[in-house]
């Protein structure tokens, strides 16, 4: 049976958040200037820095993994990042009182994570 153009949608979005969150939590890894600022700004140690990367690549490899091999294992990734981009939106939000623009990224990644997540829960 043919997949949905719904079904379709959401693995391409399952495959691109799965790679954006590869890139992001891997790039935290090389403690670049700019991260190291900013989490210097939230007031979070440098060790979460790179335990934030690591939420980022398990999530994001996740989501990889679940598109061939074990579909659960992108529930699980989509999870995490939907998690993890609700920590984000309250560290721009509330712990340093940035103006709501700067939470739009993990709002958008927050919805990408939760499209790939909720009709596969909802399919168990």
């Amino acid at each position: 049976m043919p997949m949905s153009t719904i079904e379709t949608a959401i693995l391409v979005v399952q495959g691109l958040l799965g790679l954006i969150m590869l890139g992001s939590g891997g790039v935290k890894f090389l403690r670049t200037d700019f991260h190291t600022t900013q989490f210097n700004q939230f007031r979070y140690p440098q060790w979460f820095l790179v335990v934030t990367g690591g939420v980022e690549v398990i999530g994001g490899l996740g989501l990889l993994v679940g598109l061939v091999f074990a579909p659960i294992l992108g529930v699980f990734g989509g999870l995490l990042i939907a998690v993890t981009m609700i920590g984000a939106i309250l560290t721009h939000l509330v712990r340093v009182d940035d103006p709501p623009s700067a939470s739009v990224p993990a709002a958008i990644f927050l919805v990408a994570g939760l499209v790939v997540t909720i009709p596969r829960l909802l399919a168990l």
